[in-house]
């Protein structure tokens, strides 16, 4: 491996403190950035006569794109999961359902969502005309009519 290559792979580990690493944000694309200069580094600076096995290193980029494309995929199915959950229990409002509140049996109309950690809650008002509310996960939620 020639010097320049070293360098590089020397100031990727020597970097590696909380301090630097805080500094850079650690994407799939500037992993992926990183990986091809060093590539190219090492690439323009090697021996002629001992090359280096470019197969072994286009199978790691070819496993790093395979990474951030899962990572991609991961984040567009959790907001679609999201979304679905949203739109199932707004569209539940106003309808009575039967389900279950801490163990409890609650059958009532649906007033309205609260989002708690972000998934939402439906507001059932087993009362008729009172104006409390129990909160009912959707997955509780075992009919509706």
């Amino acid at each position: 491996m020639s010097s320049a290559a070293s360098s590089a792979l020397a100031s990727l580990y020597n970097n590696a403190s909380p301090s630097h690493l805080a500094n850079t944000p650690q994407t799939a694309a500037n992993l992926d950035n990183m990986f091809l200069t060093l590539l190219t580094t090492e690439l323009k600076n090697q021996d002629p006569t001992n090359p280096v096995d470019s197969t072994s290193m286009l199978a790691q980029q070819a496993q790093f794109e395979s990474l951030s494309q899962m990572q991609d995929l991961n984040t567009n199915i959790s907001a679609l999961i999201a979304l679905q959950g949203v739109s199932q229990a707004t569209g539940l409002i106003g309808m009575t359902i039967v389900g279950t509140s801490n163990g409890t049996a609650v059958t009532g109309q649906v007033a309205g969502i609260q989002f708690v950690n972000g998934t939402p809650v439906l507001q059932v008002n087993p009362g008729g005309g009172s104006t409390t509310t129990v909160p009912v996960q959707l997955s509780n939620v075992s009919s509706v009519y």
